[in-house]
Order: C-alpha cells, then sequence, then structure tokens
C-alpha cells in the first residue's frame, strides 16, 4: 500500500520522549499508510536503540536515519530526501500527535489533494492543556489567490504539506542553527495555491521542557541564529519564487514573531552592536513602509513600551535606558 503521510520526527538526546512520540502514531487501522521517519542527529543517549528497536519491529513503516548532528534542519532535509508520502509533515520527538485524530486526518487526506492541510494544535505542559483557536471554513479545498488567511492562527504544529508542492518549490531547511521551523511556517505556505482546513486537534505541543530552543537561556546562547533566519526571510521576499497573494502577510508575521524575539533578547542582554542594531532596524522599516508590522497579538504591553522606547529613542538613549537590565550574560 502506498504511503499517504510521511512523518519526520528530528530526533536530538530525546530518549525520554522519544517513545511517547512514535507510540502514538502506532495505530493499527492507518498504519499502512503511514511513513514515520525518525532522524537521529548524532544523539549522545540512547535515542537511536529506541529508534532501531522501532524500525525492527515495524519495519514496513519506521525509517530510521543516523546521521552526524547537524540540528533540525537537517533532519528535515535527510527526511526529505527519502519520504514517499503523498504528504509530509514534522513531529518534534519530545511531542506527539492525538491517535484517534491521526486516524480521521489520514483518512481525509488519502481523499484530498491540496498543497496544505491545516490543524488545530493544543499547547500541553504538566497538569495543563490549551487548545490553539483556528478561525476557518472548514472541510474545503480553498484557493490562497483567493483566500485570506487567518496568519494569527498558525504555527508549524498546524501544517502538513503535499510532498510534491515541496519537490516543486524545491523546498530546503538552512542547516546548523536553531529556529528553522519558522522557514517551515514561510516558505512553502507562502507558496501553496490550496488550502484545506480541518477541525481536529492533532499535534500535542509540550512546552516548558527544560532546554527547548525558545528558553531564554537557549534563546541567549543562539542569538545569531534567530538573525540569520531573520536575514534569509529578508532575502526570499525579494526572490521570484511562485509565492501566492498571501505572501506579504506571511513574511510580515513571520518577521515580526522574530523581531520579537530578537529585540526583547537584544535591548535586555547585550551590549550595543551595531550590526544587530542596523539589522533591526533596517527590517522594521521595510516593513513599516509596506504598513507590514504585525505585532497584533504577539506582545505584551510592557514589551510593547520597551520596544518603541528603544525604537524611537535612538541609538545612545536605548543603550543608556536599558543598561540597568543588561547584567545578565550570555
Amino acid at each position: 500500500m502506498s504511503k499517504v503521510l510521511s512523518i519526520c520526527i528530528p530526533s536530538y538526546n530525546m530518549e525520554k520522549y522519544l517513545n511517547r512520540c512514535v507510540d502514538s502514531m502506532l495505530v493499527e487501522e492507518v498504519l499502512g499508510q503511514l511513513e514515520i521517519i525518525i532522524v537521529n542527529d548524532g544523539s549522545k543517549d540512547g535515542t537511536l536503540a529506541i529508534a532501531n528497536d522501532y524500525q525492527q519491529r515495524y519495519p514496513q513503516s519506521v525509517v530510521v536515519i543516523d546521521k552526524p548532528n547537524g540540528h533540525y534542519g537537517s533532519c528535515i532535509n535527510a527526511s526529505l530526501k527519502v519520504a514517499t508520502g503523498k504528504y509530509f509533515r514534522i513531529v518534534d520527538a519530545d511531542d506527539w500527535v492525538d491517535s484517534k485524530a491521526l486516524v480521521e486526518f489520514i483518512h481525509t487526506l488519502s481523499e484530498i489533494d491540496v498543497d496544505c492541510v491545516c490543524t488545530k494544535y493544543a499547547t500541553r505542559w504538566d497538569g495543563g492543556m490549551k487548545i490553539q483557536p483556528l478561525e476557518a471554513p472548514f472541510n474545503e479545498v480553498l484557493d490562497l489567490n483567493q483566500f485570506e488567511l487567518p496568519i494569527q492562527n498558525l504555527r508549524m504544529h498546524g501544517l502538513t504539506y503535499s510532498i510534491q508542492l515541496l519537490k516543486d518549490i524545491g523546498y530546503v531547511q538552512t542547516e546548523g542553527i536553531c529556529y528553522t521551523d519558522t522557514e517551515y511556517l514561510y516558505i512553502p505556505l507562502a507558496c501553496a495555491r490550496s488550502i484545506y482546513f480541518m477541525d481536529v486537534v492533532l499535534y500535542q505541543y509540550l512546552v516548558d521542557r527544560s532546554g527547548q530552543s525558545m528558553a531564554l537561556d537557549e534563546r541567549l546562547k543562539n542569538d545569531s541564529h534567530l538573525y540569520k533566519i531573520m536575514l534569509r526571510f529578508e532575502m526570499i521576499h525579494h526572490t521570484d519564487l511562485p509565492f501566492n497573494k498571501n505572501e506579504s502577510r506571511i513574511w510580515s508575521f513571520t518577521q515580526s514573531n522574530l523581531i520579537e524575539w530578537c529585540t526583547v533578547v537584544y535591548i535586555f542582554f547585550f551590549e550595543y552592536d551595531l550590526v544587530k542594531e542596523n539589522t533591526l532596524r533596517r527590517i522594521i522599516a521595510e516593513l513599516r513602509s509596506d504598513n507590514q508590522l504585525c505585532f497584533n497579538g504577539l506582545w505584551s504591553k510592557k514589551r510593547m513600551a520597551v520596544f518603541y522606547l528603544w525604537y524611537y529613542s535612538g541609538k545612545k538613549l536605548s543603550k543608556f535606558l536599558t543598561q540597568p537590565f543588561r547584567k545578565i550574560k550570555r
């Protein structure tokens, strides 16, 4: 039986979480239509042994790629080279899927032919869960040159793309750095021609785990990675990729997120840096000139106040005013 869905599971030192992730996908009703690609990204714990055990037990559905550490993007790229499914999506190894929703999801994927399928996801933490809203017309194929995306509701966790779309645009993620899941939100979605929204809560997103890339200590350590992604988006926005009419809105949303992450770290924790300062101000200026600055719903009022204080006060004054917060170093 041909595969309907290929799922990439990037895995680095995930022995504590990988069983829960993979077990959530081992649903007999749809297992034959599913390709689970576990990518061991140079783990130093027992991740590879766990992955190999699944491959031995489920050789028709589980593929293991063992490679040197190359960060998140290299795992996606390695998976795309071997994926055979009609559709492709990512599930991080510390997250999982709702098994019941997976059955409905795969049945629907086998019946439709679109570039992108979007589902709801749940944010999970110890003792708590929140289903992220998704305000969209469900269960109909929508033309992305006609339909205005509810961009504020979209995240990587809800997006599945057709393999053909990813091949057509030559999609690859940047390797060697963190935060490239943002590329998965921007680039394929901006090139997709059609989308289908499903009212199922598929992805279960674990937050507040120690070592997550969005934790403050990791953002301090990997600060330069955010700038690399932001600069890549600036370049891609001006290429001749076959964008749909939502591209500017998707670009502004992803760039605004990156600006928020960068400025909070830069203003409060780092000394004045001319390159970073100019990069942030140049991209903000481009967003503002196109009326595309998109912070609504992203920032708290306090962060907005600090941001505007930095942005309008000038370089020297912004450094002086934020100096008390700069005692924490990388």
